[in-house]
């Protein structure tokens, strides 16, 4: 396709690409500069928006797409320049804590434990380095960007668009509820007990033992830069590969491996000190409400092997 075609194909597209995007790309490098933030990331941010809104066509329909993981990774980034102002007061520290000990405590010589700390005398290099491996972005985001990316090449563009779109909603619900429900993780509790230290940064906790076996600094450079260390509830970790194994569900080589990710995903918050367990079951409402609210509003999805005309008995081939 030639430059001239794809001026033309820019010059017929919906407002919201010829306009609505580079406005909103202008006044987030302004909204970004002002806060004294702006960075090479923001940059490449708002070249890949303004990409996928005049490339072609077709990339304005990955753009249905795309666009939610790239809004979701600019709301994330950006929540580090208001969190302090808009979270509660109120800090829970003791709550998660107590649930787990007493309905999920296992009993010890030294007294009952929660299994974040059970696990925490209990660790082995095997487990870090899979752990460890689990819990990096790469793969606990990655499966979903791939998995949607699959999805829309394969022409399950609806399946793929509602992926995305629950993915984002449900992050947009966790994040609301670290502000509204600030509580303290495992590993925050086990270093200062149950007193508030707003000062205290972001620790990668037991994925420290995983930067040691690689000797990279991958989980310190990852959480230790977390834009919050009281959002604990809900647990959007295990979020993540649980909407991917949903909405892959019907792909059956994929839904071995992501059955047993998401599996791994969920030992690996508590076995890193990152997650009670109760953190754990109110990220998997979150993906489930979030489903249904969409499911409510827009219907279900039907993929393009139940949308197909199916041939009428009489006329099958032989």
């Amino acid at each position: 396709m030639g430059l001239r075609e794809r001026v033309e194909q820019a010059r017929r597209a919906h407002p919201f690409f010829r306009l609505g995007v580079p406005i909103f790309c202008a006044v987030y490098l302004v909204a970004v500069k002002a806060v004294g933030g702006l960075g090479p990331e923001h940059i490449a941010l708002v070249v890949i928006v303004l990409g996928f809104a005049f490339w072609s066509d077709r990339s304005r329909k990955l753009a249905r797409i795309a666009y939610a993981f790239l809004l979701w990774a600019l709301v994330y980034d950006s929540m580090r320049w208001y969190a302090d102002y808009i979270r509660s007061p109120v800090i829970h520290l003791r709550e998660p804590y107590s649930f787990d000990l007493r309905f999920f405590g296992i009993h010890t010589p030294r007294g009952d434990l929660t299994p974040n700390e059970y696990l925490q005398i209990h660790t082995s290099k095997v487990l870090d380095l899979l752990c460890g491996l689990a819990y990096t972005p790469f793969f606990f985001i990655g499966e979903s960007v791939v998995l949607a990316l699959y999805l829309f090449f394969k022409g399950q563009t609806r399946l793929a668009e509602r992926f995305a779109w629950v993915f984002v909603w449900s992050n947009f619900i966790g994040f609301s509820l670290y502000y509204i429900y600030p509580a303290a993780p495992p590993w925050y509790v086990a270093a200062h007990g149950f007193v508030a230290d707003l000062s205290v940064h972001a620790s990668p906790a037991g994925a420290l033992r995983f930067d040691k076996l690689v000797g990279l600094p991958i989980m310190q450079g990852f959480y230790g830069k977390s834009a919050d260390v009281f959002g604990a509830i809900p647990s959007l970790h295990v979020v993540y590969p649980m909407l991917a194994l949903i909405y892959g569900f019907r792909l059956p080589r994929f839904r071995i491996v992501a059955v047993a990710y998401f599996v791994l995903v969920c030992f690996s918050a508590v076995y890193l000190d990152h997650h009670y367990l109760i953190d754990l079951f109110v990220g998997w409402v979150d993906a489930l409400l979030v489903m249904a609210v969409f499911r409510m509003l827009f219907g279900p999805v039907e993929t393009a092997a139940e949308t197909s005309p199916q041939p009428e008995p009489d006329r099958v081939p032989a």
